[in-house]
């Protein structure tokens, strides 16, 4: 099916004029960056969209490295930031592995070099790969409009299926994401019919570990509905204890057992419980393995 007919391209070149723009056309008009979730919905003409506002050449989305913001080191993502970034910048790889695990899963090379995380998080499809390491690493998202700026934590940001809290007036400037404390360590893992496609599931973690004992943990599951599912039981479960395969099998049992699943196009309820009991103590595993290697 082909889109309907676009009556207006806009391609501001400041945050300012691009806010004006939305205040100024309303619901008639969407923004575009990569296109990688924008244009589909076009094709499928799931959007009424007669006015299309380019955002690319808006230097405040294009942010990039870590910074320190009132005494905390963070990494400031732009909304512009490439998947392709993610996935293979030196920086990320080396110190925010768990976004470059994601990353890699994305689609194709192709979407990877247009698509952008902002695009991705504001989307919100419940099968993405970013949502879930953005959950994970406890990140605050940036959110700006005529009446001002508001920053949102990850937690709260999701709403449900292609929901979130950013309003029709409103842009995604960035993201932060604090610095991993010391012997911490993040994974992703998804299960998917083929490289690149929707998740079945997935799962990511941080453990933050003193020897071999977890101080602390966040777990999430995507490829669930509405949204990004956190596993706080197995997170208590894991807090405090000497981690070893047996303990890190029974907090993937747990897992299973408490995150809501169904069944739909892509898997039945009973096979995405066995893959978070297989793939949460590879993801576990993994971020453990990571923590210890900061450790040393």
């Amino acid at each position: 099916m082909y889109p309907a007919t676009i009556t207006d391209y806009m391609a501001p070149t400041t945050l300012d004029e691009c806010i004006q723009l939305l205040e100024q056309h309303g619901s008639q008009a969407k923004l575009i960056a990569g296109g990688q979730s924008f244009v589909p919905l076009l094709k499928l003409r799931m959007t009424d969209t007669s006015i299309v506002i380019d955002i690319n050449r808006i230097i405040e989305l294009q942010e990039f490295g870590e910074k320190n913001i009132s005494q905390k080191r963070i990494l400031r993502l732009g909304a512009l930031t490439k998947h392709k970034t993610l996935a293979t910048h030196p920086l990320v790889v080396s110190k925010y592995p768990i976004l470059s695990d994601a990353a890699k899963f994305i689609g194709d090379v192709q979407v990877r070099n247009r698509g952008t995380i902002g695009g991705s998080l504001v989307h919100a499809d419940p099968a993405a790969d970013l949502p879930v390491p953005i959950l994970v690493l406890d990140s605050t998202l940036r959110i700006v409009s005529r009446e001002g700026e508001r920053t949102v934590s990850a937690d709260d940001f999701f709403l449900g299926i292609m929901m979130t809290v950013v309003e029709q007036n409103e842009i995604l400037v960035n993201i932060d994401i604090p610095a991993p404390l010391p012997g911490t360590g993040a994974a992703y893992y998804k299960c998917c019919a083929v490289y690149g496609d929707f998740a079945i599931i997935s799962v990511g973690a941080s453990v933050t570990m003193t020897d071999d004992s977890c101080d602390s943990s966040r777990i999430y599951v995507g490829g669930v509905y509405p949204s990004p599912q956190r596993a706080v039981q197995t997170e208590a479960f894991l807090q405090g204890k000497a981690i070893t395969d047996d303990i890190l099998q029974q907090a993937a049992d747990i897992l299973a057992d408490e995150i809501p699943v169904e069944t739909d196009m892509r898997a039945t309820a009973e096979y995405r419980r066995i893959l978070l009991k297989e793939h949460g103590f590879k993801v576990l595993s993994k971020a453990i393995k990571r923590a210890k290697e900061d450790n040393i």
